[in-house]
């Protein structure tokens, strides 16, 4: 795809534009060495591919708890040895159960959806093709999607940079959004209500409180095409189509007639538009064992088993036969696992979008397998492709040697060995080193280490900020390296400095608690 600099479109417009045609394919986000790809089916995110550590599964469960480091080092050396991928060894390792893994993938898909909100200056393209069955892992409604991403991750700044409006921005609601349905949460169901056929932005400011929260959910909104907003039109999307390569930049002040409806007339009677209502934890879960919790499936450990090695099984493992098997061996094996895990009528004995999708999966391979099996010249030609791709021993990945140098880094670092932490996360570096979170704990590891050997009287060496400006320079939006880029300015007497980069942080996460404290409280030393 080709560029196209004088087009410019933000993530939350590109996503609803995307919705609106059904596309199929990958969205390729690009932001320094950050990659994260959005996979799309009819419009619809079914999946998010990430080339960060931190969002591995393994590292996701560590974050969330549900394993410690000591499973967690386990799990990396099994993947090392094995090749096999981290759910199937989380199950071999007896570390979760089958069941649980389903939910935990599409949790860790979500918080890979989130985060691409935090890409502020991104690149993009688009490849339009299939996506193979086996990579749905999650159904999300992008309205849902853009209600979490841009009130976890955007600061009142950043909207008012893509979503430029004001106290006397009027808005008004349109009759036909650009989604159907529109998926909304009880606050944004509330705003667009009030909103009607006319509210101002300084009416609504005093029954909607929290500004950041009500900024969200108007932006959220106007991308989605349900409110316009007097002044503000939405960039236009022509290129999208083309599959041409957009940057993110200013927004267009011309409304793209090829996509946005017309602005609703002022009308007497209320504006009725088709919504679905979500309670917040649906759109924004908080925690892997509150999302497990509220998706519990009907998957039994044998058929969770099943549809995770399905993939790796060969036919006799599949369906669960000696390679001497008969016809009739075979077909009884056939027919006991697709009337044991109801595959003969799967709409019926299955949930979610998900299960269904990995149920008809499972029956198109037990189908291939039971097919290729009972023709003898087909099976002999199968068992030469097996034994060929038997005799090869899978190569421990690159990835996987550096998480585990790492690991052993943060188990030195939490024992304050800051000098082992170092070396640790130099050789981790020097293995794979594309990855920001290495070099943000090298710099921690050198923070810490010069903090405790530094008379505190004299300032810290400026070397010392080397690692997290090489984090910045890979991830713009990493919050924690500006954190710490603060706290050695503060530390050297440096109070503008430091207040210019605990703000950076606070606009890269505006929840961040420990940046907004800092700000106040140099503020308030600054005397402003």
């Amino acid at each position: 795809p080709c560029m196209s600099e004088d087009k410019k479109i933000y993530l939350p417009y590109l996503l609803v534009e995307l919705a609106r045609r059904k596309f199929e394919g990958r969205l390729v986000l690009m932001e320094g060495n950050v990659k994260r790809s959005i996979c799309f089916r009819g419009g619809k995110p079914v999946n998010v591919e990430s080339n960060q550590q931190k969002e591995t599964l393994g590292r996701m469960l560590l974050d969330q708890k549900r394993i410690d480091s000591g499973q967690y080092e386990r799990l990396l050396d099994a993947m090392m040895k094995t090749g096999k991928r981290a759910g199937e060894v989380l199950i071999q390792l007896g570390t979760i159960e089958p069941q649980e893994l389903f939910s935990a993938l599409e949790f860790q898909c979500r918080l890979k959806l989130r985060n691409c909100f935090t890409m502020a200056d991104f690149g993009f393209s688009l490849e339009e093709a299939p996506i193979a069955p086996e990579n749905v892992l999650m159904r999300v409604e992008v309205s849902a999607a853009l209600l979490d991403g841009v009130h976890a991750c955007y600061s009142v700044d950043r909207i008012m940079e893509e979503f430029p409006v004001d106290e006397e921005t009027v808005f008004k609601a349109n009759q036909r959004p650009l989604l159907h349905p529109l998926v909304l949460g009880p606050r944004e169901q509330k705003l667009l209500r009030t909103i009607g056929s006319g509210n101002s932005l300084m009416k609504l400011m005093p029954q909607f409180g929290d500004l950041q929260q009500l900024l969200a959910a108007l932006y959220v909104l106007h991308a989605a095409g349900a409110i316009e907003a007097s002044g503000t039109g939405r960039p236009d999307t022509s290129d999208v189509e083309q599959g041409m390569q957009v940057s993110a930049g200013e927004p267009s002040t011309e409304v793209s007639a090829a996509v946005t409806p017309p602005a609703a007339e002022p009308e007497e009677e209320e504006i009725i538009i088709d919504t679905i209502e979500m309670d917040e934890e649906e759109i924004r879960p908080p925690t892997l064992s509150s999302f497990a919790s509220r998706t519990s499936t009907s998957l039994g450990p044998e058929l969770a088993r099943k549809l995770l090695v399905m993939d790796r099984a060969d036919h006799f493992e599949l369906l669960g036969i000696e390679r001497d098997a008969d016809t009739a061996t075979i077909k009884r094996a056939f027919d006991a696992i697709v009337e044991k895990h109801g595959l003969d009528d799967i709409d019926s004995h299955f949930e979610s979008a998900t299960q269904k999708v990995s149920a008809r999966r499972l029956l198109d391979r037990l189908t291939l397998a039971f097919t290729t099996l009972c023709n003898p010249k087909k099976r002999r030609e199968y068992l030469r492709a097996i034994d060929k791709k038997r005799d090869v021993h899978p190569k421990p990945d690159e990835r996987l040697l550096a998480d585990a140098e790492a690991l052993k880094g943060e188990m030195a670092l939490r024992k304050k060995r800051y000098q082992d932490a170092i070396e640790h996360f130099d050789r981790a570096i020097g293995t794979y080193p594309d990855e920001p979170s290495y070099h943000f704990k090298l710099g921690l590891a050198g923070y810490l280490k010069a903090t405790a050997e530094t008379d505190p009287k004299k300032p810290l060496d400026d070397a010392v900020r080397k690692p997290f400006l090489k984090v910045l320079v890979m991830d713009p939006s990493h919050a924690e390296a500006r954190m710490y880029l603060g706290y050695i300015s503060k530390r050297n007497g440096q109070m503008e400095r430091a207040l210019k980069e605990f703000e950076s942080a606070l606009r890269a996460d505006p929840h961040n608690g420990r940046a907004q404290k800092e700000v106040a409280l140099l503020k308030q030393h600054l005397g402003r």
